[in-house]
Order: C-alpha cells, then structure tokens, then sequence
C-alpha cells in the first residue's frame, strides 16, 4: 500500500470521527502567538535554541482528546536577530528541535529514524506545474496529505497584495453539526499519487467564521508551525495573491516539514 493511499484512509477516518466526538469548549487558536523576545537566548540565537521556547512551542501544537492546545503557533520576533538567510537557518534547527520535543509527547512509539524531515524554499507563481497541476501554491482550506508537521517563515514578500493565511480547526465544526467527512470534505485533483481533503466550497465561510482564525499576510519576522497530524483537524488556506507590481513581485516561503516512512 502506498503512503498516499495510506494518509488518505487514516486523514478520511480521523475527520470522520469528529462527527461522534463532543466538540471542545475551548475557543479555537486562543494563543497561538509567541514572542521570540521572551525567550532570550544566551548566545543571541547563534547556537543552541532554548528549551523554553521549544516546550513552550509544542505545548501549543499538541492538539488531540486528552490536550487542548490550539494546534498552531507563530513565533514573532525574527527581523531583531537575523537577515533572512539566517533566519532560514535559525527556522531549520528551531523546527528540528521542536518536531522532536512533538514527537516525543504525541508519537512515542516511533524512533527518529522512522521519520524524513523535507526542507525546502517555495516560490509562489513559479512552482512547476506538472508537480501540483497549478504555478500557485494551494489555497483553499485543506489539510496537507503526508507532512505530519510543517512551518513556514515568508519572504522575501513584495509587489502583492492578497496571500493572507487563514486556518480552521474542524473539530468543533463537525462536532456540532454532526457532519462526517463526506458532508465537508473532498479530495484534492492533482497529477501526484494520493489526494489531499480540501473543505468543501460551501463551508468555507461558515467554518472560517465559527471555528477559524486570520493569521494575515506573514513575512521574515514570522514562523508558523501547524499541526497537520490527521487527528488534528487543523485546515490551512491562502486568500488569492494579487501581482501589483510584475517587476518586483516575489512570494518565497522557506517551508520544513516532516512525513512517516512506516506508511511508504
């Protein structure tokens, strides 16, 4: 069985469950922001990243029946240590660090070789086609298929306007409504093997407005980590980029994710 088959049954059931599941009283995506400043590290960022941010970032993205964290967490702060570059590099080892703080309290199980980080800069309007079937990334509210944690820090960003990131947790959504993943969802049309759930049309706006939250449009002083494990039930979606200026426009996101091998 393929890893994609694979994700798409274990996301299929996760999003069905929520359905049967009493919806949290907690208000979705309540603290989700974090200020680098407040955890000033000794060598200015230089070195070793500190434990407190790493636990204080997990805390957040573990998100699953017993622990109410949002699923979600934006790290502020970036442009008052580094350029982009090394905010690139500080991006790749905070996220390592804090994958295994995550893996560690929600898949203990599993062994560090179990699992393949992919890191990797994104430029939106030049991504190649023949990979996701569009030059854009992907916009409306969906889950990602095999990254089981993902982050993004933007940049550099200009001649837009638009690309503000939107996220919903589903669970209190389906919960209330009692909807199962048919009602809600479906699967993604791409050229790659396996499907992505993507939220279907009509709920967008209910969904967003009930359970969700703008994170607007994100630049170099921002990470954004995201709970993608399929028993989250945290979408993510992008409003449309509009070019107003072709002779300068970029959109580049240095993205870090992380999938399972046992589901190859």
């Amino acid at each position: 069985m393929g890893s994609g088959e694979s994700m798409m049954e274990l996301r299929r059931s996760a999003l069905d469950e929520f359905a049967h599941l009493p919806p949290s009283d907690r208000k979705p995506f309540t603290g989700v922001r974090i200020e680098l400043a407040d955890f000033p590290s000794p060598v200015g960022y230089s070195g070793e990243v500190p434990q407190t941010l790493v636990r204080a970032i997990a805390d957040l993205l573990v998100k699953d029946r017993n622990r109410s964290g949002p699923g979600a967490a934006l790290v502020s702060g970036l442009l008052e240590h580094f350029e982009l570059e090394e905010a690139r590099s500080f991006h790749e080892e905070l996220f390592r660090v804090v994958w295994e703080e995550f893996r560690r309290r929600v898949l203990p199980a599993g062994t560090t070789e179990d699992f393949r980080i992919k890191t990797g800069v994104i430029s939106d309007g030049t991504i190649p086609i023949e990979l996701y079937g569009s030059k854009w990334s992907f916009k409306r509210f969906h889950a990602d298929r095999d990254a089981l944690l993902f982050s993004h820090l933007y940049g550099p960003v200009a001649g837009f306007t638009g690309g503000e990131l939107h996220l919903i947790d589903i669970h209190p959504y389906m919960s209330l409504g009692s909807l199962h993943f048919d009602d809600v969802f479906e699967w993604s049309d791409e050229p790659t093997d396996g499907r992505k759930p993507v939220l279907r049309p009509h709920h967008s706006e209910s969904a967003l407005t009930m359970c969700g939250t703008k994170m607007g449009a994100l630049g170099p002083d921002e990470i954004v980590f995201v709970n993608n494990l399929p028993n989250a039930g945290v979408l993510h979606g992008v409003t449309p980029v509009i070019v107003t200026d072709p002779d300068i426009f970029q959109r580049e996101y240095h993205r870090c994710s992380v999938k399972d091998l046992r589901l190859c």
